[in-house]
């Protein structure tokens, strides 16, 4: 028994060792996480278990009431913060006292609205959950707006050196230290900045060129993973720094910046290799597609198609038809909703998640069809069937969209 073990502990040291130490940081990403939380908090595991099991019970009744036609847009904003503190935060008192305003917030209809800085998203504590503040203002601006200044409460980013102190500050975790991890937090600033500062999105923002530049500098050269070509967080961990690749991040750099990024071919070998990892760093969902997931995926396709070789377009062609056949038989729903997952955060945004995917993929229009030539015959039906669920639906629409987006991608104002 001893010797078996041995040998045991031996061969499976050597096929450890044979793992690259970037894929088994990407593959663990979850677990290392986790770990960290530990580390910081011995008791972290058991006393999360029970408000993540609270809040899909509340999350539940929320999707409920939804579906029913209650619009409480205050709840799933209090919802989707709560999801981003417990995979974030050891900070179990602020998150008792989300799941507390959550469950108050159910069965009493609300909507959004904007406070005296001009940030929408009420219901949100944390400053960068604001992120509803753009869907407003890009309602708002019309087709062609005239020049704006840059919106007064980006003041705390407003020069080169508060943004790159800012975002430097963020895209550095030291979990087992302060029991926080800035991932989200640095993902969605990163991701808004781009739009704003880089494109000048919604309201054709007078930008500093050396703002911009600074941005551009910082997200090019100084949070990307040189070894695989992807964007994330670092994380501080006895004395090392891993890398984890991060397919949200790699998607709002890449797509907001149309494509124009350091070497494509190689993220695209990164986003293949990476499909069988779970979030954050892979395709998956707890070991399931995820529209949202999916999403990103064909958009980083579609964007470096045209540079990729013969054999990842070959590669990326069976991966699109792997999401395709998963979205019709197994999220697609009868009565043309998908399958909603907890990280939707809203049926409202599982649907556009949903759609959105069929639409990169040029499902309903043959030439956006980028992938291949085949001719999918069911698709007038499915856009019939999404309209009508949306129809059904848009005045319960929580996130202030009100199905907009799901809409607008369907070709529909």
């Amino acid at each position: 028994m001893r010797l078996l073990l041995t040998v045991v502990l031996i061969l499976g040291s050597a096929a450890s060792a044979e793992i690259p130490r970037q894929t088994a940081v990407d593959r663990d990403a979850f677990a290392l996480l986790q770990q960290d939380f530990v580390a910081f908090n011995p008791h972290y595991k058991d006393q999360r278990e029970p408000r993540v099991g609270r809040t899909y019970a509340l999350a539940k009744r929320m999707f409920d009431e939804e579906d029913k036609g209650g619009k409480t847009t205050c709840g799933h904003q209090i919802l989707f913060e709560l999801e981003s503190l417990l995979i974030s935060s050891a900070d179990f008192k602020l998150i008792d006292a989300r799941l507390r305003d959550l469950e108050t917030s159910i069965g009493h209809p609300s909507s959004d609205k904007v406070d005296q800085d001009g940030l929408w998203g009420a219901c949100y504590q944390q400053w960068y959950l604001k992120y509803a503040t753009y869907d407003h203002l890009e309602a708002q601006a019309g087709d062609e707006p005239s020049p704006h200044p840059l919106p007064a409460f980006l003041a705390r980013v407003s020069t080169p050196e508060k943004l790159t102190a800012y975002l430097d500050a963020l895209s550095v975790s030291d979990v087992r230290y302060t029991g926080l991890d800035h991932e989200p937090e640095f993902n969605e600033t990163v991701a808004t900045l781009l739009q704003m500062i880089v494109r000048r999105k919604p309201e054709n923002y007078i930008v500093d060129p050396t703002l911009r530049d600074a941005l551009l500098d910082r997200v090019l050269h100084r949070y990307r993973n040189l070894e695989t070509g992807f964007w994330g967080e670092r994380y501080r961990r006895e004395g090392r720094e891993d890398f984890p690749d991060d397919l949200s991040v790699t998607f709002h750099v890449v797509s907001y910046l149309k494509g124009k990024v350091p070497e494509m071919p190689h993220v695209l070998d990164t986003t293949l290799a990476i499909k069988d990892f779970n979030y954050p760093a892979g395709w998956l969902w707890k070991g399931e597609f995820w529209n949202h997931n999916n999403m990103d995926v064909v958009a980083l396709f579609h964007l470096g198609w045209a540079q990729a070789s013969v054999s990842q377009q070959k590669a990326m062609a069976t991966e699109i038809d792997r999401m395709l056949t998963w979205c019709l038989h197994d999220s697609l729903q009868p009565d043309g909703s998908f399958k909603v997952n907890i990280a939707d955060g809203s049926l409202e945004d599982a649907e556009y998640y949903g759609t959105s995917f069929l639409v990169r993929i040029g499902f309903f229009d043959p030439a956006q069809r980028f992938w291949t030539d085949r001719d999918f015959q069911e698709a007038p039906d499915v856009r019939k069937r999404i309209l009508g669920f949306v129809r059904a639906h848009q005045g319960s629409g929580p996130t202030g969209d009100n199905y907009r987006s799901t809409l607008e991608a369907l070709g529909v104002h």
